[in-house]
């Protein structure tokens, strides 16, 4: 079955509008559901932080009130007055009522919230300061039966609230019994009228743009309410609201609820005040929460549908401006694949050269280079094999002359020439060593190796060179790359030794460090300055090896072995130097104990 042709132009076409319109598609979804949690979790955060500020203040504003009923705990004069039992405002009746004024004055002189303070004793007695009767006509009368009544409630208190001519809270009294602890009585029944002022403040302070507040009594009427200017109250939806709560009760002092309202769905903050016995919730419509990122949204996906479409367009002219070269390439491919020639195409004459006139030309020259390429083809065939051949005699000379070195140890040790035997010996295990396939070895036979070379070199400078090895049994086993530490002992002789009068000594020491090994090459030799020290640091860190001219010392061993060090272990180790100009020269090496990145 011929399978369906899809032009180039159809193909470019498709695959632009899926690389912008997915994408885009892709983004919004997750640009709307994430800037939906998020101002979603901000406006939960805004509202428990309102129901803190609620407690808070309003708790304050009652605690510095409530302070006046502990008076008489405090100041033996005040309880001493609220037992005299006067039958006739007399002149010590006066008296007492001053005291009873003063104390009370003193309390309450930085308090701007309080507006009067009334003392009834259990006698009957009344003591005030400023006592306001707009507010309560029936105080002397109703405040004991408030004081008995404030014994049953929680908290040992009563709350009465005066509404003003618009409904408005404009003052309340609390009222609790003075007990005299110690003995068991009642002394009397204090009220304090406050300022609903401070209180509405903190109330409407905690509305956000667009939000309501209501608080409640126990009994669900509502004590107050207020709605910001830019939103109409709903006086259904606050009686709603108190439904709800008493349907999924909690004892939770603070939270965050949603209400589902008349088909309106809401979020409030829920705080109650158990010193009033009140519940405010501060509420808000979820449909200007969803308008907040509604407008973003749409402003955002008008710009976004503007640049699609003007970049479809112009995708469009390009594409199809493009697909005449491609269609004119693929007639003519087809054609030279039927006819079996190959025929050239000539491209559009445009004044900026694009891909695809460069993909024509070298269609165009491919013919050309075809001959030159099975030529080339050939050659390299026959450097493989020259290669191959080259690699094999290479490898046969190192077997050769390992073979040799054995013949000649064997002639020394029996004619007795035991420094040629041991010399032949240990350049034999060199070369053994040198022609094994594996580039990691164990530390053990790099320090072997490392010991045949100091052989050689004891030999050859007779007494003047001494070797000490302390290797820590732990570190045998370690793998290294080959070769690691005799490049480094080579070019402490050659450049610290050799130099030097006297008699000289090379120390090759490894140890543990926690999980890593740490490899020393130290001899006391002629050393480095410091300028030295810096130019062969400087070509140690250099990518490519370089010589460096310092009167004989080369960096080429050592930045070899550094190198290999990085390769294999990472970047994190290397070679540190230590040296001092006529004092020696030490080269430390850290690598892991355990390593997994093979060369």
């Amino acid at each position: 079955m011929k399978r369906r042709y899809i032009s180039f132009l159809t193909q470019i076409s498709l695959i632009c509008v899926g690389i912008v319109l997915l994408p885009f598609l892709g983004i919004m979804t997750y640009f709307a559901v994430d800037m939906s949690q998020k101002i979603d979790e901000e406006y939960v955060s805004v509202l428990k932080k309102a129901n803190v500020q609620i407690e808070t203040g309003i708790s304050s504003v009652f605690s510095e009130a409530e302070r006046l009923s502990y008076l008489h705990i405090v100041n033996d004069s005040l309880s001493e007055v609220l037992r005299h039992k006067h039958e006739v405002y007399d002149r010590s009746f006066l008296e007492d009522n001053k005291v009873v004024t003063n104390i009370v004055r003193d309390a309450v002189l930085l308090n701007p919230n309080i507006y009067s303070v009334v003392i009834i004793n259990s006698a009957g007695n009344a003591y005030d300061n400023s006592f306001n009767s707009y507010y309560w006509k029936n105080m002397y009368r109703d405040l004991p039966v408030w004081g008995e009544l404030a014994k049953s409630l929680p908290g040992g208190r009563f709350i009465n609230i005066h509404y003003g001519s618009t409904n408005e809270p404009e003052a309340l009294m609390l009222v609790k019994p003075l007990e005299d602890i110690e003995r068991g009585e009642t002394l009397g029944t204090i009220g304090i009228t406050l300022s609903f002022r401070s209180i509405r403040n903190i109330l409407n302070n905690a509305v956000q743009n667009h939000g309501n507040l209501a608080v409640y009594n126990e009994a669900g009427t509502p004590v107050y309410t207020y709605s910001s200017p830019d939103v109409k109250g709903d006086d259904t939806v606050i009686y709603d609201i108190w439904k709800e709560l008493q349907r999924d009760k909690t004892d939770q002092e603070e939270f965050v609820k949603d209400f589902t309202i008349n088909r309106g769905s809401y979020i409030g903050g829920v705080q109650k005040l158990e010193q009033l016995g009140w519940t405010v919730v501060n509420y808000t419509n979820r449909s200007y929460i969803r308008s907040l990122y509604y407008q973003n949204i749409r402003m955002f996906m008008l710009i976004a549908v503007f640049v699609i479409v003007f970049d479809l367009l112009i995708a469009f002219i390009f594409v199809r401006r493009l697909n005449i070269s491609v269609h004119g390439l693929c007639q003519a491919m087809e054609n030279s694949g039927e006819k079996g020639i190959l025929e050239s195409i000539q491209p559009e004459r445009t004044e900026f050269k694009t891909e695809i006139d460069m993909l024509i030309h070298s269609y165009n020259s491919v013919i050309r280079r075809l001959k030159d390429s099975m030529e080339r083809s050939l050659v390299l065939q026959m450097n493989e094999q020259r290669m191959e051949f080259r690699m094999l005699q290479a490898q046969i000379n190192p077997h050769f002359l390992y073979n040799t070195f054995n013949l000649i140890s064997s002639i020394a040790g029996i004619h007795g020439v035991d420094s040629i035997c041991k010399i032949t010996g240990c350049i034999s295990d060199m070369f053994r060593y040198s022609i094994q396939e594996s580039l990691i070895v164990k530390l053990k036979d790099e320090v072997r190796e490392v010991n045949n070379y100091m052989t050689i070199q004891t030999i050859r400078f007779k007494d003047r060179l001494y070797a000490d090895f302390d290797i820590e049994e732990e570190t045998l086993e370690t793998p290294v790359p080959v070769f690691l530490l005799q490049p480094l002992v080579e070019n402490a002789i050659i450049h610290g030794l050799e130099p030097k009068e006297g008699m000289g000594y090379i120390s090759i020491i490894a140890y543990m460090a926690d999980d890593e090994v740490e490899l020393i090459v130290r001899d006391n030799g002629v050393g480095i300055s410091a300028g030295k020290m810096k130019e062969l640091l400087k070509s140690i860190e250099k990518e490519t090896i370089e010589p460096i001219s310092t009167q004989g010392h080369s960096s080429i061993g050592i930045k070899n072995v550094n190198q290999r060090i990085k390769a294999y272990y990472g970047e994190a180790y290397g070679i540190r130097l230590e040296s001092q100009l006529n004092m020696g020269t030490s080269v430390v090496l850290r690598i892991p104990k355990n390593i997994t990145k093979i060369i």
